[in-house]
C-alpha cells in the first residue's frame, strides 16, 4: 500500500499525507457540494504526477460539456487526454439499458486493459437505480470486492446526505468516505467536508470548510502545532505603552498570549499597535491581523501619531493580513497567518478583533478561533495579543461576551470612568498567569505620541467602584470634603 496524493490543496493534511492506494472512497454529497470537481481536479493533478487515470461518467454528458465545465478551473489542462494521462469513457449508453450487471463488466474490462492508477466513477448512484433493496447490495458488494483487486485508488461519488449515507450498502463497503455538505449559516452558504470514514490511516476529524475557487477545490485545516518544540525562557516582552510595563511586572511574558478587553474608544487598538511598533523596531518581525479596518485605513489611523507603517513594512518588520472578501474563514485566517509566521519568522502577533472575526466569520465563533489561533501562536513561541470590544460603555460586568478570556495568559481591562461629569479612561490588570502584578487601577491619557497609562498620579485614589463607570467617593473622603478634616 502507498500514500499518494489526493491533489486538493490542504486536504493532504487532514488525512495525514493523503489517500491510500489501492483503496476505494466515496466522494458523498448532494447536488451543488462539488462532488465531480473534487473527482475531475485529483485526476488532472494525478495525472500531471505521471499517473494513469481513467475516468468513468455515469451521467449523459459528453465529454465536450464536461471539459467545458471544467475548463474555467486553473488545473484543466486539456493535453493530458491528448497524452492519455486521463481516458474518458461513458457509461450513460449502457446505463440506459438497466443492466447493472453489464456495467461491472464493461468497468473492469476497461480497467484490466488500461491497468490506471487511479480511476473515477462519477456519479455512482445512476448505476442503481432498476434495482431492488436486495439487488442493490448484493451489487455494490460484487462491484466493490472486484474494485479490491484493480490496485488503484478508485474514487466514486454518489448522492447522498448526511442522514441517506449512513443506510446506503455503499458506506460499508467504500474503504474511505467523505462528505461534502454546503449548509446555510449566518444568512450565507458554507461548505464543508467531513472524513467519515478512513480505514487504515489516521486524519483529522470533524467538519473542514472548503470553498470552490478558480483553483478548484482548497480546504482549510488547522494549522499542527509544532511539536517537541523547546520553550522560550520565560523573558518579558515590552508592550511599548509608558506604564503599562510597570503595571504587567516587566512586561508581557513572552510567547504567551494576552486579552486587552474594553468599550469602543478606550484606546486598545492604539495599545495594541504600540506593542506591535515596539517589537518591529526592536528588529522583531511583527504581524496585525485585521478584521475592523483595512491596512490603508490603519496606516492612515495611526499616521496621526506619527507613525510610520509603511517604512516597517518595506523592510518586513511588520505585515497585516486584513481579509479582501466579504467573509472570513476560521482555517482560511489561520492558514494566512502560518503562511506569514513561518515567511517571515513573526515574534509578535496582533488580533484586532474577536468582534470582528465573529462578525466577518459564517463557520465558528470567536471563541473556537481565539482557542485554534492562541494554541498554534504559543506553540510557535509568538506573543500574540488578542483585541475583544464590550457592547457596554460604562459599567460591563463581563470580560468578554463569548467566555474567550479563559484561554488568554494575561487579561487587561480598559474602561470609561465618569468623574464630575468628565469621562476619563482607566486601565486594569486582571491576570497575569505565574506572575505578580499591579492590582491598581490607573488612569490613561491618549496624547499625540500614543497612549500612555499614568502609574505615578493619584487620579483615582479618592474614589471607589471606578469599574461600575459612577464611582463615588470614597466613605473617608466623603466624611472628609463634608465636614473637614479636623
Amino acid at each position: 500500500m502507498k500514500q499518494v496524493p489526493t491533489g486538493i490543496p490542504g486536504l493532504d493534511q487532514i488525512l495525514d499525507q493523503g489517500f491510500t492506494r489501492p483503496s476505494t472512497v466515496l466522494i458523498a454529497g448532494t447536488a451543488g457540494t462539488g462532488k465531480t470537481t473534487f473527482a475531475v481536479q485529483s485526476m488532472f493533478a494525478a495525472a500531471k504526477a505521471d499517473e494513469t487515470c481513467l475516468y468513468f461518467s455515469a451521467i449523459s454528458e459528453p465529454i465536450a460539456m464536461l471539459s467545458g465545465y471544467m475548463s474555467r478551473f486553473t488545473f484543466y489542462d486539456p493535453s493530458m487526454y491528448e497524452s492519455e494521462k486521463i481516458i474518458y469513457f461513458d457509461l450513460s449508453r449502457e446505463i440506459m439499458k438497466n443492466k447493472a450487471y453489464d456495467l461491472v463488466e464493461i468497468i473492469t474490462e476497461n480497467v484490466e486493459a488500461i491497468q490506471p492508477d487511479r480511476i473515477a466513477i462519477d456519479p455512482i448512484t445512476t448505476m442503481d437505480l432498476p434495482l431492488t433493496d436486495n439487488e442493490r447490495r448484493r451489487f455494490y458488494f460484487d462491484l466493490f470486492v472486484g474494485m479490491k483487486g484493480w490496485n488503484s485508488l478508485v474514487l466514486v461519488t454518489g448522492e447522498f446526505t448526511e442522514q441517506s449515507l449512513q443506510t446506503t450498502p455503499i458506506s460499508y463497503v467504500a474503504d474511505s468516505i467523505i462528505h461534502l455538505s454546503n449548509e446555510l449559516k449566518k444568512g450565507c452558504r458554507v461548505r464543508y467536508l467531513d472524513v467519515v470514514k478512513m480505514r487504515g490511516q489516521s486524519y483529522a476529524s470533524g467538519k473542514h470548510v472548503y470553498r470552490i475557487t478558480d483553483d478548484g477545490i482548497v480546504t482549510y485545516p488547522t494549522p499542527p502545532l509544532v511539536e517537541g518544540v523547546v520553550v522560550a525562557p520565560r523573558k518579558r516582552v515590552s508592550t511599548g505603552v509608558a506604564g503599562l510595563d510597570e503595571m504587567l511586572g516587566g512586561g508581557l511574558i513572552s510567547g504567551t498570549t494576552s486579552l486587552l478587553t474594553g468599550p469602543s474608544g478606550t484606546g486598545k487598538t492604539t495599545s495594541g499597535m504600540q506593542f506591535i511598533l515596539d517589537g518591529a523596531r526592536k528588529g522583531d518581525p511583527g504581524l496585525i491581523v485585521s478584521f475592523e479596518e483595512s491596512a490603508a485605513q490603519l496606516r492612515r489611523n495611526v499616521s496621526s501619531f506619527g507613525w510610520d507603517l509603511g517604512e516597517l513594512e518595506e523592510k518586513d518588520l511588520l505585515h497585516i493580513l486584513y481579509p479582501s472578501n466579504g467573509d472570513v474563514y476560521s482555517g482560511e485566517s489561520l492558514l494566512s497567518i502560518r503562511d506569514c509566521v513561518e515567511k517571515f519568522e513573526v515574534k509578535r502577533v496582533l488580533v484586532d478583533s474577536i468582534n470582528g472575526f465573529a462578525d466577518m466569520s459564517p463557520d465558528e465563533d470567536g471563541d473556537e478561533y481565539v482557542r485554534k489561533t492562541s494554541r498554534y501562536l504559543k506553540s510557535n513561541n509568538i506573543t500574540t495579543v488578542f483585541v475583544n470590544e464590550t457592547r457596554d460603555l460604562l459599567g460591563s460586568k463581563q470580560i468578554t461576551e463569548d467566555g474567550a478570556s479563559y484561554m488568554m495568559d494575561a487579561v487587561i481591562m480598559l474602561r470609561y470612568v465618569e468623574i464630575e461629569s468628565e469621562l476619563r479612561r482607566a486601565i486594569s490588570v486582571l491576570k497575569i498567569r505565574g506572575s505578580a502584578h499591579d492590582i491598581g487601577i490607573h488612569e490613561v491619557k491618549i496624547a499625540s505620541e500614543g497612549l500612555t497609562v499614568m502609574t505615578d498620579e493619584t487620579s483615582f485614589e479618592r474614589y471607589e467602584d471606578i469599574f461600575s463607570g459612577a464611582p463615588r467617593l470614597a466613605r473617608t473622603k466623603a466624611f472628609v470634603k463634608a465636614f473637614g478634616d479636623g
